[in-house]
């Protein structure tokens, strides 16, 4: 007898001795108070017996046989091994004849430690067209890493790159900040000039689709530089 059949003999019993009644054992087990009634039934006639499951140790109607489970297993390992399972069962059905849910076949794979991972579909993104000319945008964009290479402490490298020509400029900074950020944009500006437009991750930290944030406000007042307000995309190369 499992634990869980075990607890609801217990149960059952309390109602047997009307410790609680047929209708509130109904609601602590989630069933009717017919299915309750039964229960009780099976218990008053057969006893403990009675509250383990009629198909224990039977083969289930609906189950298939090994020898299918075989040559299933054998089928993904020589034909499909890249497939997950829902498109592995669309092939079984359509090259072989065998017709199987996807969950069974699931179960099967994983039985035998056969990975059942399923990618996530990741969002379309089109990419879009390169800028004609230099300092038209640039993308800026950084990342924390030890650039050192173990020798000197981990710091924020800072990127400036020219949508049109690919020109690169960039600047190491202790952490990522404002003040860093701006500096970097104006160390850009001295050797290349104002950007008409500036190209910033659509989770990026200097940018906020419903307000300005500092940098962005300082980009504008004091450059008068846009910030594109676009998702993330790849240019074209």
């Amino acid at each position: 007898m499992s634990q869980k059949e075990a607890d609801r003999l217990s149960l059952i019993n309390q109602v047997i001795s009307k410790k609680i009644t047929a209708k509130e054992l109904s609601v602590l087990l989630k069933l009717s108070e017919r299915q309750v009634y039964r229960l009780l039934y099976r218990v008053r006639e057969e006893g403990s017996k009675g509250i383990i499951h009629k198909l224990r140790g039977k083969k289930s109607n609906r189950g298939y046989s090994e020898d299918l489970k075989k040559e299933v297993l054998r089928i993904y390992k020589t034909q499909y091994n890249d497939y997950v399972p829902t498109l592995f069962s669309d092939q079984l059905i359509k090259n072989h004849s065998k017709s199987l849910d996807h969950e069974t076949v699931r179960r099967w794979m994983r039985e035998n430690f056969i990975s059942t991972f399923e990618r996530k579909k990741r969002p379309h993104r089109r990419r879009r067209e390169r800028r004609n000319a230099c300092g038209e945008m640039i993308q800026f964009d950084g990342s924390h890493h030890d650039w050192f290479e173990g020798r000197g402490s981990k710091c924020y490298l800072y990127v400036c790159l020219d949508d049109s020509t690919g020109k690169v400029y960039l600047r190491f900074g202790r952490t990522e900040n404002t003040a860093d950020a701006m500096l970097t944009i104006w160390g850009y500006v001295k050797q290349n000039g104002i950007p008409r437009s500036i190209y910033l991750d659509r989770f990026s930290a200097y940018y906020a689709k419903e307000k300005l944030t500092d940098f962005s406000r300082a980009m504008r007042d004091g450059s008068g530089c846009n910030i594109c307000k676009v998702p993330t995309g790849k240019r074209k190369s």
